[in-house]
């Protein structure tokens, strides 16, 4: 799993039938502290966030299958939880 910020959203009239109705968001991944890492995902959005949340992604492709419930998918990342907070645990004894 990568954390994410969303950043905008993707709209398109026309896609494949398997994926019809789905809400497409552009998510740039972030570090803890959140920080950018630079990379970029198109994601599918089946929790409804907006711009600005920060997300949890799936990038497997198995598990994208499962949770969206379309078998052999054509999409290969999705929102699976919002982050409400992020605690780090120091944990040097």
């Amino acid at each position: 799993m990568l954390i994410a910020e969303i950043i905008g959203t993707i709209t398109s009239t026309v896609k494949v039938k398997k994926i019809e109705g789905t809400k497409l968001k552009i998510a740039r991944t972030i570090d803890p502290d959140g920080k950018p890492t630079g990379r970029y995902f198109i994601v599918e959005d089946g929790v409804g966030v907006g711009s600005g949340e920060i997300v949890l992604l799936s990038d497997d492709d198995i598990a994208i299958s499962r949770i969206v419930g379309i078998d052999k998918t054509p999409i290969k990342s999705a929102v699976v939880a919002k982050v409400d907070k992020i605690n780090i645990y120091d944990l040097k004894d």
